[in-house]
């Protein structure tokens, strides 16, 4: 049977079957179609209405967890600013009124200050008195408050360093834009800069006790604490801080940028296109038992009205729900960082709530009641049951109409179908043999209308993948055909490199160099990894590469080669969040020497098979990319004939097993030492070997690229 028939047929019995059901047992099948319609509604609504607040939630979460990173990268580049105003010798004299000096003890009180000289008060800036009332805090952003402990000089040549980092907290705080509240520096002995400056310094305020100090000390990158209330002012903040550090790589003090929670959170709204009652709350993850967690409120947003209402709280609040089990795996849920929705007894109310991790043991949770997603449905359900009532009514006088109209309209319809299907068939067929230009008349506003522009859309975005698919390939082949095949022949030294890439295209990037003229007979070795593998980190693997080899043709050492490479690299990437890590190595076998510079990237290590030890071979230097100014130091050792040198990315000992087990740098230590006198293509290949039969099934995550250099012998100059 066609298909035009088959429609007609479905047409007449979903016309006549129920019209006539309708009419015997109309009570019976009105009861149970309202009360079948009402449960689908109902479900589909409920389940509608947790899937878009999921997504509202991670998308909340995530504009959160952007305006943290952007907070981390302004408080790092403060502490680096500190740290190079320190370092300098002399430091540059004080600008006339850029700062505020304050001594230990000196306070604001909770009262308001008295107006100086070029302070003014700011929207945004204020202090909380215990009761809740706000009084303006005037502030200066053109100046820093420079707060003294007890026993220093006003002539301390560290006040002159820590005034002239003024322009670079304004720079933070035009960066960070309203999130950077206020700034802080504060130094081992207590010698404290704040920016904004404001009249005076908290007073009874030692920065060296507070948290995010504390908290700093024992990392080596940013550090977030939880929310306190902010010294001064009373209003609950949350601060992210670093390490500042100083000469032979001591602790100088610490940066910090105190942020105000209610602030941050400022853009996150709560679902009120779902309902008009939502409740939106930070909660932390808090140990309540042995095994267990609870949920607590560090601050909410329960206001009805436009624009956010969130306020801190200064003490956190249990969440509450009869639901005790419900709860208690939501709070499990927080503490692992995984987000979810669940139905939950809140308030007296059934309700709905959402949330998405937005740090460790902390997450964004949004409540809404059932009761108010489910409204739509009650009116759905009273606008069946009316258009029910109204078609019994109707049925008897319409049935011998549609009886009469069956046949014409059923075929009509059946053709109207049939017809743009057929089209499509034979569009379809082009396109299987490869005809990107086949095309379809696509008309009306129904399904079989979009299904054509569908269809029209996908041609192009086929042909468009299928150029996609050629393009990366050929990069993939021209990005490989910059390694180098074979290393070079260079007397004295022994030489493998290799690299496996994740992707089609990767970000590892090795390379041996070989010089004429003054640097005749010494041998360039380098290792790369780029940010994120793919596509965009093969382009920024070619242009470091680019930048490299002329640049280290030249004179100067590692270290100053690393400094003009990354000053280009900077030019290239800035903004965009891309940056790479790099080991460059000069050996000159004939002095058996050997020079290099790290630019963040992991120490190589150095066989000794003599006393079989391995030690790193380590220099100071940040990641290229990411600031202009990086200073990158040059390290230098002597080479004995037997020794070998390994460089490697983190893809090797981050590599994890099916078990999550990382290979480990111990495991490359001990393959190093096992397989070094074969010579270094040995060294890889057991290396390789080993990561092959640890892994198992499991996919690479990173790219893996290592080079080994072995000193033979000493050849006569």
């Amino acid at each position: 049977m066609r298909i035009r028939w088959k429609l007609f047929w479905l047409l007449a019995a979903i016309s006549l079957v129920p019209l006539l059901a309708l009419r015997i047992n109309s009570q019976f099948a009105y009861g149970r179609l309202a009360e079948k319609l009402s449960a689908r509604v109902s479900a589909h609504l409920v389940a509608e209405a947790e899937t878009r607040l999921a997504r509202l939630v991670e998308d909340h979460a995530k504009l959160l967890d952007a305006r943290r990173q952007v907070l981390s990268l302004a408080v790092s580049m403060q502490a680096m600013a500190v740290a190079d105003a320190l370092a300098r010798n002399p430091p540059p004299p004080r600008v006339p009124d850029a700062v505020v000096l304050a001594a230990d003890g000196s306070g604001m009180g909770m009262g308001r200050a008295p107006s100086a000289a070029g302070f003014d008060e700011t929207p945004g800036y204020f202090r909380l008195s215990m009761d809740g009332a706000t009084a303006p805090l005037p502030i200066d952003p053109n100046r820093l408050t420079l707060r003294l402990p007890q026993g220093s000089a006003a002539g301390d040549v560290r006040i002159d360093a820590l005034a002239s980092t003024l322009g670079a907290f304004r720079e933070t705080a035009r960066l960070a834009g309203p999130l950077a509240h206020f700034q802080l520096a504060a130094l081992a002995d207590g010698l404290t800069a704040i920016h904004p400056a404001t009249p005076a310094a908290p007073r009874r305020f030692d920065p060296r006790l507070a948290p995010w100090y504390q908290a700093a000390l024992a990392v080596s990158g940013p550090v977030w604490v939880s929310a306190q209330i902010e010294p001064g002012t009373g209003r609950v903040c949350v601060a992210v801080s670093r390490r500042i550090e100083g000469r032979n790589g001591a602790t100088a003090g610490v940066a910090a940028i105190l942020t105000p929670l209610d602030d941050l959170l400022a853009s996150v709204t709560p679902a009120r296109h779902l309902a008009g009652d939502v409740e939106a709350l930070l909660v932390v993850a808090a140990p309540a038992a042995p095994g267990a967690a609870r949920l607590e409120a560090q601050a909410g947003d329960g206001s009805a009205g436009h624009g956010h209402g969130w306020h801190a709280f200064v003490a956190p609040a249990p969440l509450v729900s009869p639901d005790v089990a419900v709860l208690a795996a939501m709070a499990d849920d927080v503490a692992k960082g995984v987000s979810g929705v669940r139905r939950l007894g809140y308030a007296g109310r059934d309700c709905l709530a959402a949330y998405a991790p937005t740090a460790q043991n902390e997450a964004l949770l949004q409540i809404v009641p059932v009761a108010d997603v489910l409204a739509e449905a009650r009116e759905v359900a009273a606008n069946v049951g009316e258009s029910i009532r109204r078609l019994l009514f109707l049925g008897s006088l319409i049935v011998g109409g549609v009886m009469v109209a069956l046949v014409f309209l059923s075929l009509s319809a059946s053709r109207a179908v049939t017809r743009p299907v057929l089209a499509l068939t034979g569009a379809a067929r082009k396109l299987a043999d490869g005809d990107f230009t086949a095309r379809v008349e696509a008309k009306g506003s129904d399904e079989i209308g979009e299904l054509g522009r569908v269809f029209n859309e996908l041609a192009p975005r086929l042909d468009a993948h299928l150029r996609l698919c050629e393009s990366v390939a050929l990069a993939s082949e021209i990005q490989r055909s910059l390694l180098p095949t074979t290393p070079p022949d260079v007397p004295g030294l022994a030489l493998a490199g290799a690299s496996r890439y994740c992707d089609e295209t990767g970000g590892d990037y090795f390379d041996f160099l070989s010089f004429e003229g003054p640097k005749a007979g010494i041998l360039g070795v380098a290792l790369g990894d780029v940010s994120g593998h793919g596509l965009e980190a093969a382009l920024l693997m070619t242009t470091a590469r680019a930048l490299l080899r002329p640049r280290a043709a030249g004179p100067g050492t590692p270290g100053e080669i690393l400094a003009d490479v990354n000053r280009e690299l900077v030019r290239d990437v800035y903004g965009t969040g891309r940056f790479m890590t790099l080991f460059y190595l000069e050996v000159d076998p004939a002095a058996g020497s050997a020079s290099f510079a790290r630019g963040g990237h992991d120490p190589a290590l150095r066989f000794d098979p003599a006393t079989g030890r391995i030690d790193e071979l380590t220099a100071r230097g940040m990641a290229l990319g990411a600031a202009a100014q990086a200073r990158y130091e040059t390290g230098s050792v002597a080479l004995a004939p037997g020794q070998t040198i390994l460089i490697g990315s983190d893809g090797l000992w981050e590599a994890e097993n099916p078990a999550g087990e990382m290979f480990g740098k111990a495991r490359t230590r001990e393959i190093l030492a096992r397989h070094a006198s074969r010579g270094p293509r040995a060294v890889l290949d057991a290396l390789f070997a080993a990561l092959d039969a640890f892994r198992g099934e499991r996919h690479l995550d990173d790219d893996v690229t290592l080079v080994a250099v072995s000193l033979t012998d000493v050849p006569a100059r």
